[in-house]
């Protein structure tokens, strides 16, 4: 059976809609803007897997990364220290007394919330890694290079991209 998804060029950002017709394991082709050669890996979805969507629509195509290079880790970058993410769900909000997230960001800013995102860590079938991030339950604003979240949506990071979480911004970096 056919497997559509959605991914995002490394190069220039560019949403492509990829179908795998043949039951290919990766498909290998050439970002029609900027001409970026892709590898495009396919694999089996889990139900679990299902919350990981482009627009955050239910029924909507998964969306994942692609490159030439597998992950290895990940971090977030704020202020010159690495808060380092781990494979699985990663709350990440404000250091506080009263904060739970696991990743606790030392920031006063407090348009960020204790428990602001949900950054997403899996681990694929061919080593690589798939980093998703989604609001959390709060009325602050997330934002990745300047694309805001809405309560439903989650997105596919990449090395680079700006993340802002209230007046907070940090860099999502791989490894």
């Amino acid at each position: 059976m056919p497997q559509t998804i959605n991914i995002k060029c490394p190069g220039c950002g560019v949403v492509l809609r990829v179908t795998n017709s043949k039951d290919e394991a990766e498909k290998r082709i050439a970002c029609p803007k900027c001409g970026k050669r892709l590898i495009v890996p396919f694999y089996k979805l889990k139900p679990e897997d299902g919350e990981t969507q482009l627009d955050g629509k239910e029924g909507s195509q998964s969306t994942q990364m692609c490159g030439d290079d597998l992950l290895q880790s990940c971090y977030l970058l704020f202020e010159g220290k690495e808060y380092e993410l781990s494979i699985g769900s990663n709350t990440v909000g404000r250091s506080a007394s009263t904060s739970i997230a696991d990743v606790q960001i030392e920031t006063d800013d407090l348009f960020m919330s204790r428990e602001h995102a949900v950054i997403n860590v899996r681990r694929l079938p061919n080593g690589g890694l798939k980093i998703d991030i989604s609001n959390f339950k709060n009325k602050n604003t997330t934002k990745v290079n300047d694309y805001r979240l809405e309560s439903d949506d989650a997105i596919v990071l990449h090395d680079g991209d700006t993340v802002e979480m209230g007046s907070t911004s940090m860099t999502f970096h791989t490894k």
